[in-house]
């Protein structure tokens, strides 16, 4: 009997949470724990789980220090070895852990596991991931990087099984691709065992994420992954993937995030740090200070396209 172990990142969701968590009570396969993180959250959230869940879920508090922080916190805490992440907006079908057990049962060399999922966008519509995959395809993606790379809605932190045991840790004081340095990481240390059913259901619009960072002047976390890891990601057979990854990131952060918001600072200090690794990407980088203003709709459309 496979058992798993849910951990629920929590900050300000009480108009979600009671959702987010029923859809996990409500699994055809049970969960053997279901741990809330309460990340400082100002709102009524967690009384109102204490009111309906207060036998079925743990409960553990701290100040606000970030989504980063509450996950890896829940992780310590987790007693079981394969642990599902779901953000406390968000909300699971109920084959969901039936399906990740599967994986886990045809694919036990893996050391994380995802279903394909679905959005709800702005306006409040369900829109499925596109993914360049067969419909129900199950199995090992090899070359990880490069089909991620190319499916950008191929898994999040509220689609993916990890195991404990793969000592991944989400890096703290990051707001910008934290989780991507987390798949990247896995990605590089072994395999992703993939279900395209689409049993996930992620919001785009979702408030109050749990972070305490201020985002200007930030520099997105894979490329700072990228750097400090460089010498060692030279030595896997996919590098070039990763590299691919890595610039497809920052050019989609840079256009389709920074330059919407105006951002610029950001902007400077990812032109900053290239120039420190003599990246010559930032060449594409610099364009991003003189796009006029009719185009920001244009970009943003795209934005919406890739994810």
């Amino acid at each position: 009997m496979i058992k798993f172990s849910v951990v629920i990142p929590l900050y300000n969701k009480e108009k979600d949470i009671i959702d987010t968590i029923t859809s996990v009570m409500n699994q055809d396969y049970k969960a053997d724990e279901i741990i809330v993180v309460d990340d400082g959250s100002t709102d009524n959230a967690i009384k109102l789980i204490k009111e309906k869940f207060q036998d079925n879920t743990y409960v553990v508090s701290q100040e606000n220090l970030g989504v980063s922080s509450a996950r890896n916190r829940g992780i310590s805490e987790a007693k079981n070895e394969y642990i599902c992440l779901l953000d406390g907006d968000d909300i699971w079908e109920k084959e969901f852990l039936e399906e990740i057990a599967q994986l886990i049962e045809l694919y036990p060399k893996a050391i994380f596991y995802s279903t394909a999922h679905k959005y709800i966008n702005e306006e409040g519509n369900y829109l499925k991931a596109k993914l360049s995959f067969v419909e129900n395809k199950r199995g090992i993606l090899e070359n990880f990087v490069e089909i991620f790379r190319k499916n950008y809605g191929l898994l999040n932190s509220s689609s993916v099984c990890i195991r404990k045991s793969s000592e991944v840790v989400f890096p703290k004081n990051e707001d910008k691709g934290e989780d991507l340095c987390v798949w990247l990481e896995l990605g590089v240390k072994g395999s992703l065992a993939f279900s395209a059913k689409a049993l996930s259901t992620y919001r785009l619009n979702a408030s109050n994420r749990s972070s305490t960072i201020d985002d200007k002047g930030s520099i997105p976390c894979p490329l700072k992954w990228f750097y400090k890891n460089k010498e060692e990601l030279k030595k896997e057979k996919n590098y070039k993937s990763i590299q691919k990854f890595i610039y497809s990131n920052i050019f989609i952060t840079v256009y389709g995030g920074f330059v919407l918001s105006g951002n610029y600072s950001s902007i400077t200090a990812v032109i900053k740090l290239m120039k420190e690794h003599n990246d010559w990407f930032f060449v594409c980088i610099y364009p991003a200070y003189l796009v006029p203003i009719s185009f920001l709709e244009v970009i943003k459309k795209m934005r919406r396209e890739i994810r």
